[in-house]
Parts: C-alpha cells; structure tokens; sequence
C-alpha cells in the first residue's frame, strides 16, 4: 500500500483507482500533459500548443487525469487550469522505488537505507525540480518519450553517473545525505540494468573458460 502523505485528503485517496493512475502514467502522451502542467502550461489551449497537439485530445488527456486525482482545477475562468496533485505523483514516485527493494536482494548497507524515510534521502522538491528541470530540457532538445517509471529509473542513472563536483552542488543544493543517496542511486542503476550486465559477463565468463 502507498502511503497517505502531505495535503492528500482521505477522501481523495480513498477514491483513487492507483491500478489506473499507474496505467495512466506508463503512457508517454499523459505524461507530457501532466508535465507540462508541472511548468506552468497549465490550460488546455496552451499544453496543445506547447505539445503541437490538437485541443481536443489535450481536453480528453486533462479529464482523464483530473479524473484519476493526478491533477486538478485551480482556476474556472474563461480557460479552466489546473495544477498537478504533487502528493500522488510524489507517492508514486517513491512506491516505484519501494517496489524494486521488494524485487531483489538488499544488501546489509541497502537494508539500512530503506529502513529510512526516502523523503529525506530524495527530498519532494528535488523530485519536483528534477521532473521540471527535464521536461524542459526534453521540450527543448528532444529524445525518447517516456513513461513515469522509465523517467524515474534515468533520474537514478543520471545521479549514478553525476560527475562529483555536481553531486556535492547537490548536497548542497538540497542538503541531503550523499551517502545514503549514492547507495540509493548504485541500488536502482543495478535495479535498471543490472540482470542484462550479469547475464552478458555470464556468458563472457563461460566462454573463456572453455577457451583455456
């Protein structure tokens, strides 16, 4: 079960389907929406713009997420505007982590950390800038569209390969923990990719040894 944090109300969580939130989410095209809010573009008229989508398919996307609880209306005026429902996109965020330690072994020093409060290994707003910060730089630059899951695990990749002038930028940035960070980030990079880099020097392996 994700845990009930942050404004969520009881009412609200108990009404939310999570089987179709995290359906929703693994859809590139919802999620471009939802970010798309998440920077400001927060009216229909606006996302399809930004998105060089048409309006009514941009009109379709925001009820089916406002209906799911992933965002809802600040505004009713001429334009009707939301704002993203940061406490169920951040719930999820952090299940998807819970659930790959539930996946495969920890080892002693990853047990330690996931005893801890992931809030305060990986604070909401260095979730919240992140998701930002990138739907930006994709905007800008382009590249594979994702899905909510997907972008997380490049969110671990990108800290397991962050060069350390910038990791210690980041501690300072959002005065965190490194250490439990890097564990976290060493844990989720084996999570994404690990079983295919095992299997590949599996089979190296075996064949140098029949080579001998």
């Amino acid at each position: 079960m994700i845990p009930l944090n942050g404004s969520l109300s009881p009412q609200l969580f108990m009404k939310i389907d999570l089987d179709r939130v995290l359906d929703i989410l693994e859809r590139p095209a919802y999620v471009e929406v939802l970010l798309s809010i998440a920077i400001g573009r927060n009216y229909a008229t606006s996302i399809a713009r930004y998105l060089k989508k048409k309006q009514p398919t941009i009109t379709e996307q925001l009820a089916q997420l406002e209906s799911l609880g992933l965002i809802k209306p600040i505004s009713r005026r001429k334009s009707k505007e939301y704002e993203v429902e940061w406490d169920l996109l951040l719930m999820v965020f952090y299940d998807v982590i819970r659930e790959a330690s539930r996946r495969i072994p920890l080892t002693r020093e990853e047990k330690k950390v996931f005893k801890k409060d992931l809030e305060k290994i990986i604070p909401p707003e260095l979730v919240k800038v992140f998701l930002q910060e990138y739907f930006e730089t994709f905007s800008e630059f382009g590249g594979k569209k994702k899905g909510f899951d997907e972008i997380i695990f490049s969110f671990f990749s990108a800290l397991y390969n962050l060069d350390k002038p910038y990791w210690r930028k980041l501690e300072n940035r959002f005065n965190i923990d490194g250490k439990n960070l890097a564990v976290l980030a060493n844990f989720m990079q084996f999570w994404v990719n690990g079983i295919e880099q095992t299997a590949l020097m599996s089979h190296l392996d075996s064949q140098s040894k029949k080579a001998r």
